[in-house]
């Protein structure tokens, strides 16, 4: 998890009694260059414990395994995924 992502969670957890009420939508979107099955669990586990905890909707996940450049990312399917998932928000 980046910096700036942590900041951003920080920054939102010290409002949570705001945002619970709310019925906020999020999504997760992420790629790295790894493509071993356990890339994501650190990062999945924490969004899971941050969506209970603020009453999210979770309307999807896009997770792009091998996408260590853009030009990695852009010749997967990942970016089709991102998209339809923008679509059904």
């Amino acid at each position: 998890m980046s910096a700036q992502l942590k900041t951003l969670i920080d920054r939102f957890c010290s409002r949570n009694f705001s945002i619970q009420r709310k019925n906020f939508k999020s999504a997760l979107l992420t790629v790295a260059y790894n493509a071993d099955d356990w890339t994501f669990d650190a990062l999945e586990a924490h969004y899971d414990t941050l969506i209970r905890y603020l009453n999210l909707d979770d309307c999807g996940r896009v997770l792009g395994y091998s996408c260590g450049t853009p030009a990695m990312t852009k010749r997967s399917r990942y970016p089709d995924e991102a998209y339809n998932l923008g679509k059904r928000l």
